[in-house]
């Protein structure tokens, strides 16, 4: 199974890609059982495409 998956950052997409899933893998699951095996998948592949760093700015009016 394929499933193109975008990241979009203010609604602009910055990044797409496809996921393969083995059908061997799925076997007998359910309809419900394989969205989540989609959404863990993407959510896994989110984790490694997303990072956020951040600093505390000091305020320079500060007394």
């Amino acid at each position: 199974m394929r499933i193109k998956v975008q990241l979009s950052l203010g609604g602009q997409a910055v990044k797409e890609d496809e996921l393969v899933i083995e059908e061997s893998k799925l076997g007998e699951l359910t309809d419900e059982e394989i969205e989540q095996a989609i959404e863990i998948n993407i959510r896994s592949w989110a984790d490694k495409m997303i990072s956020i760093n951040w600093e505390i700015v000091e305020d320079d009016q500060a007394q």
